[in-house]
């Protein structure tokens, strides 16, 4: 079970997440994050925020089931998704909905505030319903879900910071073997599985990187 936090920001598709959603331990919405789950008719636990761009008919779904909200200023030092994260214990694992498509100033923004909190000791995954975005930090073996290991699927790696140092892949088309990786390079950009191994991933000793999985255009 996780934390589901969802931030406002058009092109999320929760209807690929919805087991996810339903069986979490609890749904915390940034503003109009919570707009995403009104079609789906699910209670938001929580809802965060100034309120400033919620629809007047989620607001009447909030109010109808007693949702709780802590109403921020609009001019504050954190987004409403930082708020949001922020308020999750160490302990519990976060499934961060966000759109990966909308504003390029707020995804840029929310995907290093994914890499920052994973550096701090969050537990975090980030996803848009249809692309899922992996902060990995220092010393790590990471194992792509057996869901997302599809040959319609191409996996990224985008090394941030100083960069990811000795990073070997495993079950992938193009391997890697005790490779640097810099920011900024194109080597490890789109990916395949290969679907004859059982496991897809990669280790390394240390750096920070995201991975990022989504379906081949």
């Amino acid at each position: 079970m996780c934390y589901v936090v969802i931030a406002g920001g058009p092109n999320k598709d929760l209807s690929r997440i919805l087991p996810r959603i339903i069986a979490s331990e609890k749904i915390i919405c940034a503003d109009s994050g919570a707009d995403a789950l009104l079609p789906y008719n699910i209670v938001p636990d929580v809802v965060w925020g100034d309120m400033d761009s919620i629809h007047s008919d989620t607001r009447a779904f909030l109010e109808n089931n007693k949702v709780s909200n802590r109403v921020f200023p609009v001019e504050k030092d954190m987004t409403d998704s930082e708020l949001c994260l922020r308020s999750v214990p160490k302990d519990k694992k976060i499934l961060f909905v966000t759109s990966l498509l909308g504003r390029l100033d707020h995804v840029i923004s929310n995907l290093l505030l994914t890499m920052r909190l994973k550096e701090e000791g969050y537990d975090i995954v980030t996803t848009d319903g249809n692309t899922w975005v992996f902060p990995l930090s220092g010393k790590t073996r990471f194992v792509v879900p057996d869901d997302l290991s599809r040959t319609e699927n191409t996996c990224s790696l985008i090394p941030l910071g100083n960069g990811a140092i000795s990073v070997d892949t495993f079950g992938m088309k193009y391997s890697l073997s005790d490779r640097d990786l810099l920011p900024g390079s194109s080597l490890t950009v789109s990916n395949e599985f290969d679907m004859t191994e059982k496991e897809h991933g990669l280790d390394m000793i240390d750096g920070t990187m995201l991975v990022i999985v989504t379906e081949k255009v």
